[in-house]
């Protein structure tokens, strides 16, 4: 907001408690520096692809050891396939952190690109224009993965939950997010391989199902006398995105006019993401214990459309934290301000300086760079020049 000359409005979080993430706090150990400063070493052209979900220090301090660009689980496969072209597959060595889970999912993804025996015609139609058999090798093999980064919300698809969707689910279509686990994610993309199934955003996954849902309506027909039809999705993501999928299959079925499709959206978990709510807790009058998941019918996460509602953390966003912070702010006094100072984000890298530059300035760039990515299709020639006099230096 400085950058942009709104440094003077003040920025609230929700709760004056600590806020973390478990996959953000794995790269800001000493583990995480010293994997970056292993693979800075040599003559190799390096890029560093970190994910968006990291502290402004993480990016800072990663920035000032390998050029850094920030990523989605949207974008990440667009980013590493645009920087291999860009800088050469055979030159790039690309470090992606500090998301295991999805590091091992994009190496599988482009595994099975190779193994499944693409054509040089459908990876430049469904991958990327400038990309081959070939290229799309010497990317994979130029891919090296943090190994010690993990959401705890992702650990909720166990192998009990593989075993279930593989035994009794096998004609199902089947959804995985880019940082599930990796047996759920390879289901998942054995069935998208037929397109059976998706690997991805939550953006992808939404649009596969509202994509199959539209397909069966047009083929029975709007008021067709034919048997009904179930579509099922195995829904591998956090339950957060529950609702927005019925809401849009809903929309779909009501516009077509169709009465003869049904989808059934499964969301299998393991049994230590299913919490209890016993007797005396609201909405409870028995003595049995309610078996259920956390997710935004609840009124949990951070949006309908799936973020992270299961997640601890971001359920200290809510309506109510929100409401206390508008009142302390409209009603001033001195307790307020002196409550809404405890509100303030941590601002740690406020006139520090790394390697003569500014920690904020470095923390910033990657994120500039992500957001030219995703308006020119090309990385900036900013960062191009970075990594390839960074690579001349050594």
């Amino acid at each position: 907001m400085s950058k942009n000359g709104y440094g003077h409005v003040p920025v609230y979080r929700a709760t004056a408690k600590h806020i973390g993430c478990s996959l953000a706090e794995s790269a800001e150990g000493d583990n995480y520096k010293a994997w970056l400063n292993k693979n800075a070493e040599g003559e190799r052209k390096s890029l560093h692809v970190v994910y968006i979900n990291t502290s402004l220090e993480t990016k800072a301090i990663s920035n000032s050891i390998i050029p850094t660009i920030t990523c989605t689980s949207s974008n990440v496969l667009s980013t590493i396939l645009q920087a291999s072209h860009q800088i050469g597959p055979k030159e790039l060595q690309i470090c992606y952190g500090p998301d295991t889970y999805m590091g091992d999912n994009l190496v599988s993804l482009l595994d099975a690109v190779i193994s499944s025996g693409w054509s040089d015609e459908r990876i430049k139609a469904d991958l990327h224009p400038s990309h081959d058999r070939s290229t799309i090798q010497s990317l994979r093999d130029n891919i090296n993965v943090y190994p010690s980064g993990n959401c705890v919300v992702h650990h909720m698809f166990g192998q009990s939950v593989v075993d279930t969707v593989n035994n009794d689910y096998k004609d199902a279509y089947v959804t995985a997010h880019l940082e599930v686990p990796g047996e759920m994610f390879q289901i998942a993309l054995k069935k998208s391989l037929d397109d059976e199934g998706v690997v991805g955003s939550t953006s992808n996954i939404l649009n596969f199902i509202e994509r199959k849902v539209e397909a069966a309506a047009g083929e029975i027909g709007v008021g067709s006398s034919q048997e009904k039809r179930r579509l099922q999705f195995i829904l591998g993501t956090e339950a957060g995105m529950v609702t927005s999928i019925v809401r849009s299959v809903q929309d779909i079925l009501d516009a077509t006019a169709c009465q003869n499709v049904e989808a059934e959206i499964v969301f299998p978990v393991s049994s230590e993401a299913v919490m209890g709510v016993e007797e005396g807790e609201v909405g409870v009058n028995n003595n049995s214990t309610l078996e259920v998941v956390p997710g935004v019918a609840g009124g949990e996460g951070c949006s309908t459309a799936g973020g992270c509602a299961t997640c601890p953390f971001m359920k200290m966003n809510d309506l109510d934290a929100v409401h206390d912070i508008v009142d302390m702010i409209s009603e001033s006094s001195a307790n307020n301000e002196l409550q809404l100072l405890k509100h303030l984000p941590p601002n740690r890298l406020q006139g520090q300086k790394i390697n003569g530059k500014s920690a904020i300035e470095l923390g910033i760039e990657p994120i500039v760079f992500m957001r030219e990515f995703m308006q020119k299709k090309k990385l900036s020639d900013e960062l191009v020049e970075r990594v390839e006099s960074m690579a001349a230096r050594n």
